[in-house]
């Protein structure tokens, strides 16, 4: 599993914020005043958004699948090696 259920979440989180504001745009009270090339663009956008979305969501529940049938070879997360600061010579 190249990808954590985090990082899944993360995308999908994004890709629905864009979504959102896609629709807003498209959908919103000023859309009657935007250009034909204009809402034809966002109804494209959004289309895009959605294949991706859904593409997300079946990575996320092939994920939860894949985790439950072999518990021992998911990872909930990445471990992150940071290191603060400047390392002291003495």
């Amino acid at each position: 599993m190249a990808e954590t259920l985090g990082s899944l979440v993360d995308k999908l989180t994004i890709c629905d914020l864009k979504l959102w504001h896609c629709h807003e745009k498209l959908f919103g009270a000023d859309a009657a005043q935007k250009p034909p090339d204009e809402l034809r663009e966002l109804a494209a956008k959004s289309l895009s958004l959605q294949g991706q979305r859904e593409r997300l969501v079946d990575e996320v529940n092939a994920w939860i699948a894949r985790a439950v049938a072999e518990p021992e070879a998911s990872t909930l997360t990445d471990p992150k090696n940071k290191l603060y600061g400047g390392f002291r010579r003495d």
